[in-house]
């Protein structure tokens, strides 16, 4: 794991995301981008690719 990676939380918020805007932007519920962010629920590589897209930096950064 890179000393560069952060949490699909910290990259939300560090972009001013809301969880309803973030699960609004990739077509998911609130309860799903809380569940991943809590670690409750794995993200599937498709769903990590969208997040990488919507924040538009390498889904390597991602800590999953």
């Amino acid at each position: 794991m890179s000393d560069k990676q952060m949490s699909i939380k910290a990259i939300r918020v560090n972009n001013g995301y809301t969880q309803e805007a973030l699960a609004q932007k990739l077509g998911v519920s609130t309860k799903t981008i809380s569940d991943w962010e809590n670690n409750r629920v794995p993200i599937k590589p498709l769903q990590l690719f969208a997040i990488a897209y919507v924040f538009k930096i390498d889904d390597d950064l991602i800590r999953v």
